[in-house]
């Protein structure tokens, strides 16, 4: 599976469009899970999608952290993860 965070060099034909999110409370910070967590659940998420529609791929994946709250009141990190989902020739 590529998963590329620019372009590739691979001829390919672009499938669909790949989107995800995840969101962590930041108490829960080094008690059981790390900041990096929901990036990569987010990068999985797309990796999912694209074995979903046979592909072999996504391309210019894009990852946006945001600070937040949710409805608990609690301090979150969103994070959305979006790319393009190749077929290679």
């Amino acid at each position: 599976m590529v998963l590329s965070f620019g372009e590739i060099n691979e001829p390919h034909e672009i499938v669909n469009i790949a989107y995800a999110f995840a969101q962590q409370k930041q108490k829960t910070w080094f008690n059981g899970e790390l900041p990096i967590d929901p990036v990569m659940r987010v990068v999985s998420m797309l990796e999912e999608q694209a074995r979903q529609l046979q592909a072999d791929g996504v391309k210019n994946i894009t990852i946006k952290i945001l600070e937040g709250t949710d409805k608990d009141g609690d301090k979150v990190i969103n994070v959305w993860g979006m790319g393009t989902i190749v077929k290679l020739k």
